[in-house]
């Protein structure tokens, strides 16, 4: 299943590598999501990332330096205008959202799909036949599903139409880094 990884708001012990073993893999993107970050902090952590995998990295906030080191793309939140020449990506959280976004987009986010790993009281509000409807009729870009996303639903998220899973909360749950990647590949190979 194609697979993006967010990376959590704070630090987590082996991050930086985590990120650089998966830059390697067949993950289609890493999103950096620091959003606590100075534009300085968050080039010193981009920094730190293999530039051989700068093109797979998409910036949450800080978008000037998607330019400035080459990156390749920017995301926005819900209730940003997407202002992008490049590979942009949004987040969603309703249909209504979606289909009123006019800017076109390389792909977007719709969450939460189940309930949250990482947001406390953030469950999952879309009836499955509903968004397997949907996503049969929305062609304009692709979706993934965000929202308590782990291996064991990589078959009901594939069934309902999503394009592919973005992984947060439970990835980074885990403070093993090869558990990590354990997790991602179980993903990947569903």
């Amino acid at each position: 299943m194609k697979t993006i990884v967010i990376t959590p708001e704070a630090q987590a012990k082996g991050e930086i590598e985590t990120c650089n073993l998966l830059l390697q893999s067949n993950i289609e993107r890493l999103h950096v999501r620091k959003p606590f970050a100075s534009a300085e902090s968050l080039k010193d952590y981009v920094e730190q990332l293999d530039s051989r995998y700068y093109s797979k990295i998409s910036l949450h906030s800080h978008h000037e330096l998607v330019d400035e080191m080459e990156l390749g793309g920017k995301h926005f939140k819900s209730n940003q205008e997407v202002n992008a020449k490049s590979l942009a990506s949004k987040s969603f959280h309703s249909f209504d959202e979606i289909e009123n976004e006019s800017t076109p987009l390389s792909y977007g986010f719709l969450s939460p799909i189940f309930e949250s790993i990482s947001k406390v009281c953030y469950a999952g509000e879309f009836d499955q036949m509903e968004l397997k409807k949907w996503l049969r009729r929305f062609n304009r870009f692709p979706v993934y599903a965000l929202g308590g996303m782990t291996a064991d639903k990589t078959h009901v998220v594939r069934d309902m139409g999503f394009e592919g899973m973005a992984l947060l909360g439970d990835l980074w749950s885990d403070s093993i880094v090869s558990k990590r990647i354990e997790k991602v590949a179980s993903v990947l190979n569903a």
